[in-house]
């Protein structure tokens, strides 16, 4: 029964991934705050990782890391390979050093969304030597950061009623 359930479990992750994978890549449908949009995929990835053991949080994490690869930069690579360690690290620490609670949650997932965004531009704008870098990190970068930050808490909550429902029925 408990395998029914896990099962259960990553088929409505899976669903809600590609549903805002789909609502994230629609034009006009988020507005875009200071020219960037959020990276929603980021967030479900951190969250579900949350709630999650180390292996399927690792493998949310590289499904979230593909398509935000295939869909917003076009080639697969860096969010692919981040996401899958940095969801299988939060999920080892979530399962063996922490309660799963708001605050812990947002602080990790605001935090690793702070990260991977600074490793991101540091990666794509820094080392390309791409003229008004700070302009740039302070136009696009620090609004992406907020806003991704926002859809965080929400989405907390989703994977929380998903994982307490479908986990002790």
């Amino acid at each position: 029964m408990e395998k029914r359930h896990k099962l259960l479990r990553f088929i409505a992750y899976g669903i809600e991934i590609a549903v805002l994978y789909v609502l994230s890549g629609t034009p006009g449908l988020l507005p875009e705050i200071f020219g960037s949009k959020p990276s929603i995929l980021l967030a479900v990835a951190l969250s579900i990782a949350v709630f999650e053991s180390e292996c399927a949080a690792m493998a949310f994490g590289c499904a979230c890391g593909v398509l935000t690869d295939i869909g917003f930069t076009g080639k697969i690579g860096f969010y692919t390979i981040v996401l899958t360690i940095l969801c299988f690290a939060i999920g080892y620490c979530a399962r063996n050093f922490f309660v799963t609670n708001l605050l812990n949650a947002s602080i990790i997932g605001i935090v690793s969304i702070i990260v991977l965004t600074l490793v991101h531009f540091w990666v794509n704008v820094s080392l390309a030597e791409i003229d008004n870098a700070g302009m740039q990190f302070v136009l696009h970068y620090i609004s992406r950061i907020i806003y991704t930050s926002v859809f965080f808490i929400p989405l907390f909550f989703l994977n929380k009623l998903l994982c307490s429902t479908l986990k002790n029925q």
